[in-house]
């Protein structure tokens, strides 16, 4: 038995429901509240003791990172396959997979200033603490407070950008002559990839790549067709929330997209 814990928006779990959809795969679902702090109880931490989402649990085999968990499922299930078949290709899949772990921290950066950041600023000093406090690691927990005291100012914030920039550039490059990141069919390389970009639509973020990079545009056009992206992403998404948070990152969209343009000149 496949069992996933997971949360209806968080990035990494949908990386790992997209995969788990594009492989037909039955599984069942616990899900966590993370604004409730579910991902921090005792029973949840003795499965994964970093806090976060996902974690997958077969046949009673713990698995936790989404990355590790995508490759596990395609390996232990290789009915339809996500991996190139040939060492090669495997080895430039897993240079985007690999990838995807810096870029997931800048995705945390982006969504701590502009979706975080503004509630957790409307509750007292001693709420906020509290919540950066029951990070379990300690350098994400640094960083949290640092970006809930500076915002946009935070050099995380760039350092985000620039991640960011470097990614979309690569990728324009990559899909000149294909419309995969690996050539003619789909691989864990893109499926790992779509609710990153997902994420930065709803938080306003879509300009930062739309016209300067029109391959990666059509690229999450593809992605976004495919039925694993309703049945994985959006689905679990509810309306009002997509509607509260492009209301709370609209705001800050012309300093984002001002500081992109700034970013990239250092590509």
């Amino acid at each position: 038995m496949l069992t996933l814990y997971h949360a209806d928006t968080a990035v990494c779990a949908a990386k790992v429901r997209v995969t788990l959809v594009e492989k037909n795969l039955h599984w069942d679902s616990r899900m966590l509240d993370l604004g409730r702090g579910d991902q921090f109880t005792a029973e949840y931490l003795t499965l994964n003791k970093n806090g976060v989402v996902p974690t997958l649990v077969h046949d009673g085999i713990v698995i936790t990172e989404s990355t590790v968990i995508n490759e596990y499922l395609d390996e232990r299930f290789p009915e339809i396959p996500l991996r190139p078949l040939d060492a090669a290709g495997r080895a430039r899949m897993r240079l985007w997979t690999k990838r995807e772990d810096s870029i997931h921290d800048a995705i945390n950066t982006m969504t701590v200033v502009l979706l975080f950041r503004p509630d957790l600023l409307q509750k007292t000093a001693e709420e906020q603490a509290k919540r950066y406090q029951a990070i379990p690691d300690p350098t994400r927990r640094q960083k949290w407070r640092d970006l809930l005291e500076h915002g946009l100012g935070s050099s995380h914030v760039r350092d985000a950008l620039l991640r960011l920039g470097r990614l979309f550039s690569d990728m324009e490059q990559a899909l000149k002559d294909c419309p995969w990141l690996l050539g003619e069919e789909r691989s864990l390389a893109d499926l790992g990839l779509v609710s990153f970009f997902y994420r930065l639509e709803l938080m306003q973020m879509a300009a930062t790549w739309r016209e300067p990079f029109p391959r990666v545009s059509a690229w999450l056009e593809r992605c976004k067709a495919r039925p694993s992206f309703e049945a994985g992403i959006a689905r679990y998404i509810a309306q009002s929330r997509i509607e509260h948070s492009g209301a709370l990152c609209a705001a800050s969209e012309a300093a984002v997209n001002h500081k992109f343009r700034e970013a990239l000149t250092d590509i």
